[in-house]
């Protein structure tokens, strides 16, 4: 009987991690509304490498400064293809020196090229990346940006998969959660995701932005392997940040890119990304932006 239930185990993880649609379904009964993962074992090697890799990415996360507003960045790519990995590099590369964040940033990645370089995008160290920050942060001063990108499911959550190794998926209210847990008030929340918009409503409040790819009910686009960008990425970090746009005009312009875009392509409906300002929240990151000119 415990080998049949051993065995009955390790076929629905086997399932479960090669058929999205069967883990997205089952999970969120499976670990009773908390932010889970069935995850499968790694080589020893690369076990210990992504091991050291997040311990050092906690380790190397530098203290706020009293009396100065610090901006520190979360950012993960939850889908192991290269065009996740490579917005999510990418993207933090911009809002980092966007901010003068060196020293502040960690990255996680659910991998998509040849070589592991960045700790692993699981729930567990999206959970360590948060607590870090908000034990290093002084919650009245300092703000945390926060960048997500994956494919999404058209209930609102965000998909986690990697090789056939782990399967998860984070509803909005996981994420509220663990921000609220680790005492992070002040943030930028930006998701990077089919059905996206469904992350504002249970964020929203007085200390948070959130800018999401898509509105709740539509899809987003350019989330094909081979692409260097999504969409939403390429317009809103390539061109609009980039270009020297603040984070919440920096929306107003890539909103108008991506609609172009996919008017061009004939892409219907439109993806219609969606912005929510809290007034105390936009203080703040005009004080964070003026600090880092």
């Amino acid at each position: 009987m415990i080998g049949l239930t051993r065995w009955a185990l390790r076929l629905i993880v086997t399932v479960a991690l090669l058929t999205p649609g069967f883990a997205l379904a089952q999970q969120r009964d499976m670990f009773a509304g908390q932010f889970g993962a069935l995850e499968l074992s790694r080589p020893p090697a690369e076990a210990a490498q992504l091991a050291r890799l997040m311990g050092d990415a906690l380790a190397d996360l530098q203290p706020q400064r009293p009396g100065e507003v610090d901006t520190y960045l979360i950012v993960a790519s939850f889908w192991g293809e290269p065009v996740f990995e490579r917005e999510a590099t990418q993207a933090e590369a911009i809002l980092r020196e966007h901010f003068q964040a060196d020293g502040r940033s960690i990255l996680l990645s659910a991998g998509g090229q040849d070589d592991r370089l960045y700790p692993a995008a699981t729930p567990t160290n999206l959970a360590a990346a948060i607590g870090q920050v908000g034990s290093l942060i002084d919650p009245d001063e300092d703000l945390v940006v926060i960048f997500l990108t994956s494919h999404g499911s058209a209930d609102g959550s965000m998909a986690l998969r990697e090789n056939n190794r782990v399967a998860a998926s984070m509803r909005p209210p996981h994420l509220r959660d663990l921000l609220q847990q680790a005492g992070v008030q002040n943030r930028v929340v930006i998701v990077s995701a089919c059905f996206s918009g469904a992350f504002i409503a249970p964020l929203m409040n007085e200390d948070t932005i959130v800018l999401t790819a898509a509105a709740h009910n539509r899809s987003s686009f350019g989330c094909q392997p081979q692409r260097d960008w999504t969409f939403f990425g390429d317009a809103y970090f390539n061109h609009a940040i980039r270009g020297g746009a603040s984070l919440i005009n920096g929306f107003d312009e890539a909103k108008v890119l991506i609609e172009r875009w996919e008017r061009e392509q004939n892409l219907s409906p439109p993806s219609n990304p969606q912005l929510y300002v809290g007034a105390r929240a936009a203080t703040l990151l005009r004080r964070a932006e003026n600090a880092a000119r």
